[in-house]
């Protein structure tokens, strides 16, 4: 009997040593888990400190600068969406903007390092028939950026780089408007190449002129001026006018011959999606309280600003879901503005505006509550 009990004993005892040991093994992991991720920090903030400049004075001796500034979200890092191909292979010779040679054609191939199926992203780019491409000058020289620099046609003087389509810039970032032409799996095939080979691309962008055209925009702000609502011109129109019926003679109304001055159809060599240009912009009414509030905080300018905005309709899809004619709330400058869609009847009611009393970045999407 006490040889059983030793027995039992020292199973237990040879237990406890095995969980014993096991926890220990553990304890070692987590330590050298802990001391990776420690170096790693190490690592990061020494290289900060390495790399570390005053943004103000430019001191590369750390040690005499006495401005502490924060630079850790100044870095902005982006990736290349693809890269472009094109008959350029230096930068002698090139083009200096997309249009002077139309005929010319380049391609640019989306990176299955951004997307899995690179091919999906470019679904339905082909309705529309320029696009913009913004690209890096990844092939820049200059080691510093010039506040003035001397662009051709000025024969040797000097104006404000921002004053220029210089590709020495500060952020040197390059914008060309270019046309489409075909689209195969990832690739663009696009003319208006002022760009050289192997060229990254941070991103493309459709062209819409109603938002990118200038005089578009002024026929956007003359129409609401003369108060002409729910007027849309679709691709290729011949245009739409105020009123359906011919005038009595083949006389026209003031209104009716500025109109058709205004209302105009797409250049014929521009495309987009018919659902670029079928919206239907919203009827905006404002409440008698509410225009008094807006006259009462000296902010009647605004109203326009206001109207416009909720024309377009700035709701999200998920919120027109989920929260169909419901109130809805905003920030313009220092304005808290109070509405509420009806969308049966496609219209939206400001009915309150009032001084905001909590910092925009505190505002969020959900609904006002009665």
């Amino acid at each position: 009997m006490e040889r059983d009990a030793l027995e039992n004993e020292f199973y237990k005892l040879r237990n406890e040593l095995k969980v014993a040991r096991s926890e220990i093994s553990n304890l070692r992991q987590q330590i050298r888990s802990l001391k990776y991720t420690q170096d790693k920090h190490i690592e990061e903030v020494q290289s900060k400190i390495n790399n570390w400049k005053c943004l103000d004075c430019k001191l590369n001796d750390k040690s005499s600068c006495n401005v502490l500034q924060e630079d850790e979200n100044d870095n902005i890092v982006l990736e290349p969406i693809g890269y472009i191909s094109t008959e350029f292979p230096v930068k002698k010779g090139i083009p200096r903007q997309p249009t002077l040679c139309p005929q010319l054609l380049g391609k640019l191939t989306i990176s299955k390092n951004v997307f899995t199926n690179p091919e999906h992203a470019l679904e339905g780019l082909i309705e529309y028939s320029h696009m913009w491409i913004l690209f890096h000058f990844n092939r820049n020289e200059s080691k510093h950026a010039l506040a003035k620099v001397s662009p051709p046609r000025l024969k040797g003087d000097k104006t404000g780089v921002f004053a220029t389509r210089s590709p020495h810039r500060p952020s040197p970032i390059g914008l060309s408007l270019v046309r489409i032409h075909c689209i195969e799996g990832s690739t663009i095939y696009f003319s208006g190449v002022d760009m050289l080979d192997k060229t990254p691309v941070l991103d493309i962008k459709p062209y819409i002129p109603q938002y990118d055209d200038p005089s578009e925009q002024e026929l956007e702000i003359n129409r609401d001026l003369l108060g002409v609502k729910n007027m849309t011109v679709p691709p290729g129109s011949p245009g739409i006018y105020p009123g359906n019926r011919e005038d009595p003679d083949g006389e026209e109304s003031d209104e009716e011959q500025v109109m058709k001055s205004l209302v105009h159809p797409l250049p014929q060599n521009v495309r987009v999606p018919s659902w670029v240009m079928t919206s239907s912009p919203k009827a905006i009414t404002l409440t008698n309280e509410a225009e008094e509030q807006l006259n009462n905080l000296g902010k009647a300018e605004l109203k326009p600003v206001i109207q416009r905005i909720l024309k377009e309709d700035p709701r999200s899809t998920y919120i027109k879901q989920r929260y169909s004619n419901q109130f809805y709330t905003f920030l313009i400058s220092d304005l808290h503005i109070s509405c509420k869609f009806d969308d049966s009847a496609n219209s939206v009611n400001v009915y309150r505006i009032s001084k905001a009393t909590r910092l925009s970045g505190e505002e969020d999407d959900s609904q006002e509550k009665c």
